[in-house]
Order: C-alpha cells, then sequence, then structure tokens
C-alpha cells in the first residue's frame, strides 16, 4: 500500500492564529495556496490534508481524489445543504434561503438566526425577532460585509446567499475532532464558547475544562457517528460547532478538514501538551479520563483568547496596549501577536484563567486597549 503523506495547506495571505502557534510535528508539509496551485499533487484517499482557513478548501476540495470527501467538502461548506441532510438526523429543524435584498423587507414570528450561506469569524450573523428593524440590519449586514470582505475572499464569505433558521437557545460549544481511516472518529477537544458583552467580539473566549468535556463528549461522539453514517469519510478532520439544551446537542456548523481557526485548535497543545496533528497522524484519541483526572487538570479552566481591534479605532492613530491588556489575565501560557493594521485581531492568548476572570473578560471593550500612536505607558 502506498504511504501515506501529510499536509496542512495555508492561504498566501490568511487571517493570522493557525501556523504562527502551530507546534512541531514531525513529517508535517506546509504548503501555500500558490505552492499547491503551481505543483501537480494530488491527494489520495490515504494523505492526511489539513487546511488553516476556509479560503484553501476549494483549491484543495480539486486536487483530491476521494469522491467522498469531496462531497462532505461541499455538502459542509453550504450551510444549506448542511440543513437538509441534518434533517434525516434531527428531523423537525426550520430553515430556508433567502437573498440579500429580501432582508429589508423580512418578516418573521419566531425569533431566528440570519447568517451567510458561507461565512467565516462571525460576519454578518444576527439574532432577529417579529420586533426587528430589518432595513437597519440590512444596513449593518451590508457594513460588515463591506470590511470583512477585504480580509476573507468570496469562496469563505458569501454576500448575497443567506439562511434564516430557527435559533437554539443554549450554550454553544465547538469541537475539533478528525476521522480515523476506518472512519470512525476521534475527539482532540472540546471548547465553550460563552457570549462576549460586545456582539462585535463574538470569538473572543473559547475554554476549555473537565466539566465542559463531561457536559458533552458522548453526546458528541454519538453525533459524529451518525453524520458518517451518511458522509461515509475517512482521514478527515473537521471543527464543529454546537448548541446545548435541555440535554439536546444541536450542529450548528461544521467546517471541514481544520481544527479551529486563528489558533484555537492549537489550544491543546499550548494549554495540556496534546498536539492535534499528532492525533491525526497516528490515529489515536487523547486519554482524556486520564487527563482530567490527573492532578492539577482536574480543576483548571484554559481560555484561548481574540484580541480585536476596537470597534472605533482608528488604526493610523492608534495601537494596541499589550501590556495593558495582559494585566487582565490571570496567566498567560502562550501568546501571538498579529499585524493589526491588515488584521481583524491584533494577537491571540492561550490563558490559565478562574471562573471569576473568564467571566470579567467576557465585558471587555477592546477600545480601551489602544493608545495614540507615539504614547507609550
Amino acid at each position: 500500500m502506498k504511504r501515506s503523506k501529510f499536509y496542512l495547506i495555508a492561504p498566501n495571505y490568511a487571517e493570522s492564529g493557525t501556523l504562527e502557534t502551530l507546534p512541531e510535528t514531525d513529517g508535517l508539509q506546509i504548503l501555500k495556496n500558490d505552492d499547491l496551485v503551481q505543483s501537480k499533487l494530488h491527494f489520495s484517499t490515504n494523505d492526511l490534508v489539513c487546511i488553516t482557513s476556509e479560503a484553501s478548501i476549494e483549491l484543495v476540495k480539486q486536487r483530491i481524489d476521494d469522491e467522498n470527501k469531496k462531497n462532505a467538502i461541499s455538502v459542509l461548506k453550504d450551510k444549506y445543504r448542511f440543513r437538509e441532510i441534518l434533517t434525516e438526523i434531527i428531523p423537525d429543524y426550520n430553515f430556508r434561503k433567502l437573498k440579500f435584498e429580501e432582508i429589508a423587507s423580512l418578516d418573521i414570528q419566531a425569533k431566528s438566526v440570519l447568517k451567510p450561506s458561507k461565512g467565516c469569524f462571525g460576519t454578518a450573523v444576527k439574532t432577529v425577532s417579529k420586533e426587528s428593524n430589518f432595513v437597519q440590519i440590512a444596513k449593518d449586514i451590508k457594513q460588515e460585509l463591506d470590511k470583512n470582505s477585504s480580509v476573507l475572499s468570496s469562496e469563505v464569505l458569501s454576500e448575497n446567499e443567506f439562511i434564516l433558521e430557527d435559533y437554539i437557545d443554549g450554550e454553544e460549544y465547538a469541537v475539533d475532532m478528525f476521522y480515523d481511516h476506518l472512519g470512525e472518529p476521534h475527539i482532540v477537544n472540546i471548547y465553550h464558547h460563552p457570549m462576549p458583552k460586545i456582539e462585535a467580539y463574538l470569538h473572543m473566549i473559547y475554554y476549555t475544562s473537565k466539566s465542559v468535556f463531561d457536559s458533552i463528549y458522548a453526546k458528541a461522539m454519538n453525533f459524529f457517528r451518525e453524520l458518517n453514517a451518511i458522509l461515509k469519510v475517512k482521514n478527515f478532520t473537521m471543527h464543529s460547532e454546537f448548541r446545548f439544551s435541555e440535554n439536546k446537542l444541536l450542529p450548528i456548523e461544521i467546517n471541514s478538514m481544520r481544527f479551529g481557526g486563528m489558533g484555537l485548535g492549537n489550544m491543546v497543545y499550548h494549554s495540556i501538551g496534546i498536539n492535534p496533528y499528532v492525533c491525526f497522524k497516528t490515529g489515536k484519541t487523547p486519554d482524556w479520563n486520564k487527563i482530567w483526572k490527573e492532578g492539577i487538570n482536574s480543576k483548571s479552566i484554559y481560555a484561548f483568547f481574540i484580541a480585536y481591534n476596537g470597534r472605533h479605532i482608528n488604526k493610523n492613530l492608534y495601537r494596541p496596549n499589550i501590556e495593558k491588556l495582559k494585566r487582565e489575565f490571570t496567566e498567560v501560557l502562550h501568546h501571538e501577536l498579529f499585524d493589526y493594521q491588515k488584521q481583524l485581531a491584533f494577537g491571540v492568548f492561550y490563558l490559565k484563567e478562574n471562573w471569576a476572570n473568564l467571566n470579567k473578560l467576557l465585558t471587555i471593550e477592546f477600545n480601551d486597549y489602544f493608545e495614540q500612536i507615539g504614547i507609550s505607558h
């Protein structure tokens, strides 16, 4: 049998985070989109392929020989098609397509979620209800799309195709996992995603702990087994988002061929020393029972923190005050800073936290952590 190869594909100019925080991984070949375009490389069924960003997914899909993987990528990327297959698992879920120009005249009765059919970084995702001012919401969405489309390509962010779907109440969780060479699921991390006080900083904090795993691990494993009865994929990574309510775990979306973006997927390495790419390569699940029972881990909270650019900051006049922000954290395990002039955030931080401070961090206004250029403290 031909020996499988292991690749990580990254766009030439992508959102920062994953590569900067990547743990050293033997045998992992990192290629940029241009490298792949200029090569004759094709990926076999047994090859292990990950991406760092949705901006690589279509290019990689063109080079995949495995039809089940190609179909899974198409289905999962299109939020409408994904919801269609979900009806096999969750038959009573309501959703429909609409165009951008229909938003301003929407008339709905129940609380719902409006989102682009293709999306990233929470761009233009709105919770709406009967009382919503849809004319204003359409303007807000257009503004967000104009701002973020300069960083996110049309392959990642759709500006005209939208979905309106049932609002699922409950806590939000995310799971990084892969299917092995037999199609069996393996979970490499679970995160709770609490909502920040300011909606513009939606993805600011994800954290993991023993209680997070205890809450949904078994249900997530059951879902991934049911999903692969439909997709039938092998050697395939996924970052999945769920809502958990009334003891039910309901999927929101699934991102193919990657772990959590902007370095979220590397949190498990910088907090408890587990390399998710090694897990994928060896086809082995971390021993979570042992990890969460051993000593300090059993009561620890590990957090991933995105330091956004402030909402009302002129980046030509102001710069982030890194030291002021770091004083807000209990313990910084690792961090990477970005070029805030080119990115939507100025860095990511891996933290060891306590409950009280974690809740305090959720109230942060990043405008307060920028200073005038030429002034330092």
